[in-house]
């Protein structure tokens, strides 16, 4: 299983928020230059967070994107499955098969990842990180592209 570049940036965005909680709003354009990523994946990524109930944007000059709740109640599994369509590492794991020696397997591995996800809050997030921006993850890898 891997996860799509949504996730990542939607959850490298709910980060820069989670910084600035519950203080500011952050524009579009701020996150978009602080995560490197274009102005309309963003804008795509921040509908799906806030269908979710994980951001809320309000207008206005001092208006942006926040977070819909404190850092401690948004976890990364919400994130990512706002974000992310199918997040099944087989097809057995929800559609039971028959005389399926690996099901198990893949069943404890999927409600592992997903306990996982469940555990990290973006407030140890921003414990781990000492409430700091990563800014020069994005930029190794827009190097590295080019």
């Amino acid at each position: 299983m891997k996860l799509s570049a949504k996730s990542q940036y939607g959850l490298k965005a709910c980060y820069v928020l989670a910084l600035n909680y519950p203080d500011q709003c952050v524009s579009a354009s701020a996150l978009e230059k602080e995560i490197f990523v274009s102005g309309k994946y963003l804008e795509k990524i921040l509908r799906m967070l806030s269908a979710k109930g994980v951001v809320c944007a309000e207008r206005g000059v001092l208006g942006g994107y926040r977070l819909a709740k404190p850092p401690a109640e948004i976890t990364v599994g919400q994130i990512v499955r706002a974000l992310e369509t199918d997040m099944e590492i087989a097809e057995c794991v929800s559609m039971p098969c028959q005389n399926c020696p690996s099901q198990n397997v893949w069943k404890r591995l999927y409600d592992g990842i997903q306990s996982v996800l469940e555990s990290i809050t973006l407030q140890s997030m921003l414990d781990d990180g000492n409430g700091k921006s990563h800014p020069a993850c994005a930029e190794r890898k827009t190097q590295t592209e080019e």
